[in-house]
């Protein structure tokens, strides 16, 4: 495990991610004699929590699972998600999907009566309600030409 650390140690991600990997390491070369259980994680940083209120930047905990380090690996994910900070790189013109985002808003009961796959103001209104039900705002806040790509996989991934 401390060999696994050190190989992904200031690679892609962050402490969490590395972790994640360290105990995939551990499970390959056989793992905990009493099987598999429980995964957790806790990461301070100054200031680091939910609106920079606390210092629990992650606090995960996975107990009773089969595959603890898959479900640990997703919750990180949605952390990644929601707290994450927005790469400039991903983001996608709201155009280019306007027609994708009008199926999700659809499905999700936040639709008006003609798909138009013009990203319009109705269209606009409804992704923002949709976006803030969510929890995603911090990804995307109503305004501009752009939209995160995370985004729009979340929402298609939960609502198709």
């Amino acid at each position: 495990m401390a060999e696994r650390f050190e190989q992904v140690r200031g690679q892609d991600g962050e402490l969490a991610d590395w972790w994640v990997e360290t105990l995939r390491a551990g499970q390959v070369a056989g793992g905990d004699s009493r099987g598999r259980q429980s995964s957790g994680v806790l990461v301070v940083r100054e200031n680091g929590g939910y609106g920079g209120n606390n210092d629990r930047y992650l606090d995960l905990l996975v107990d009773d699972n089969p595959k603890p380090i898959k479900r640990f690996q997703k919750l990180l994910e949605m952390h990644h998600l929601y707290f994450g900070v927005v790469d400039p790189n991903n983001l996608i013109p709201l155009s280019e999907v306007a027609t994708k985002l009008q199926e999700i808003l659809c499905a999700a009961g936040y639709t008006h009566d003609i798909m138009t796959g013009v990203f319009d103001e109705p269209t606009r209104n409804a992704l923002k309600a949709l976006v803030s039900i969510e929890n995603l705002e911090d990804r995307w806040n109503g305004e501009g030409d752009f939209i995160d790509r995370l985004v729009v996989e979340y929402l298609w991934g939960r609502f198709s």
